[in-house]
């Protein structure tokens, strides 16, 4: 059982360590794509995906100018959006970035919350984290 209890103690610290630069540096650039998504800004999102971008999602595979124009245009509008839960594994040039996404805004079937658990991978290209893929799905809602 001490054992038990000082393997926990380890871990729990573990968590609570401050994240290291490039953890934060992609942490405010998930935060970027969330903002951007709320205010249609297609300019923004494509500094922040890569040439060769893809996303997936429950619908399908988009490219880099499908994707972009599905974040920023149609008929649902985002009034705010932000992430929890987000964790970034570096290696090197390349980074992992999973978390969940909550969106809430107003459709054609009225007002909305929606959440979704994402994974992003992201690449120093030219100097900067640059996202070179996405995938994420839509959490089911929560019960009370």
């Amino acid at each position: 059982m001490p054992q038990s209890l000082a393997a926990l103690a380890l871990t729990l610290a573990a968590l609570r360590q401050p994240a290291a630069p490039a953890e934060r540096e992609l942490y405010r650039l998930e935060d970027r794509f969330a903002q951007a998504v709320v205010k249609r800004d297609a300019a923004a999102l494509r500094r922040l995906v890569g040439p060769r971008w893809v996303y997936s999602d429950e619908s399908g595979v988009m490219e880099r100018d499908a994707g972009v124009k599905a974040f920023t245009s149609g008929t649902d509008t985002v009034t705010s959006a932000g992430n929890d839960r987000m964790r970034a594994m570096v290696y090197g040039n390349t980074a992992v970035v999973i978390g969940e996404l909550w969106m809430r805004g107003r459709g054609p079937r009225g007002a909305f919350t929606h959440r979704y658990r994402y994974t992003d991978t992201w690449m120093k290209l030219d100097g900067r984290w640059q996202c070179v893929a996405s995938q994420d799905y839509l959490l089911p809602e929560r019960r009370p």
